[in-house]
């Protein structure tokens, strides 16, 4: 898909490889680390518990579905939002099948419109700004690496859903190629999501058990020392 902008193809003018991947590697940890921080911020000002949501969900009766999705997808297009107690919400009252079918539709739809807004508003603007070069290395990187970098980025929930949608859409990666590699990536973490809110009120040790899996599915991919480095053999080959 094109968006009107034009590729850079002047490959002797673009970034060196330990250049952008420097910029990559940074960019990736002021995520992590900005996400958290806002997330935890958040919370803070503005409390969300699963318990309160469900209930307040319980008392719309049978609108409770539609108005959980409308809220989840507001939550990524609104990026401070943090969406795991939806998601551990939409466990507790919808159960781990429907809870988890409703988080996927609302989380999917949310990032497409973020992805667009992105598209449609910050990368004509992000053209204009970056050098040629610049804008040459960060299009051939995602047709290189867009795709499985993204479903990675949608199994591992410590990067912040919300930007990385927003940031997928200053890239050159199409629509079709965004939703589909996070609807396939986010499915795993969303299914442990809720399950927690889904077995808390009847076996809060197996919750706490799923969180620690998804955990240590979280921090073991990134202490390995090939994580930031995938196909770099193959690259430099």
């Amino acid at each position: 898909m094109s968006d009107g902008t034009p590729v850079r193809k002047d490959v002797h003018r673009m970034m060196p490889r330990w250049q952008w991947r420097t910029w990559a590697f940074l960019l990736v940890v002021v995520s992590i680390v900005a996400g958290l921080l806002f997330d935890a911020l958040f919370g803070r000002i503005i409390p969300l518990r699963p318990e309160g949501i469900r209930d307040w969900l319980d008392g719309l009766g049978p609108w409770g579905p539609l108005v959980f999705v409308v809220l989840l997808m507001a939550a990524v297009v609104v990026s401070p939002v943090p969406s795991v107690p939806l998601d551990i919400a939409a466990g507790l009252t919808f159960g781990l099948f429907w809870g988890t079918v409703y988080v996927l539709i609302g989380a999917e739809l949310g990032a497409i419109i973020a992805f667009l807004i992105a598209r449609r508003l910050g990368r004509p603007r992000l053209a204009r700004r970056l050098p040629a070069a610049a804008m040459a290395s960060i299009d051939t990187l995602t047709a290189r690496r867009g795709v499985r970098a993204l479903i990675l980025m949608r199994l591992l929930p410590v990067f912040n859903f919300d930007w990385v949608s927003y940031a997928a859409g200053l890239t050159s990666l199409s629509a079709r190629a965004f939703a589909l590699a996070t609807f396939v990536g986010m499915i795993p973490p969303v299914v442990a999501i809720v399950a927690v809110g889904a077995t808390l009120p009847g076996n809060p040790v197996l919750a706490g058990t799923i969180l620690a899996i998804l955990v240590l599915a979280v921090l073991i991919p990134l202490a390995m020392p090939g994580f930031a480095r995938p196909g770099r053999a193959r690259d430099e080959g």
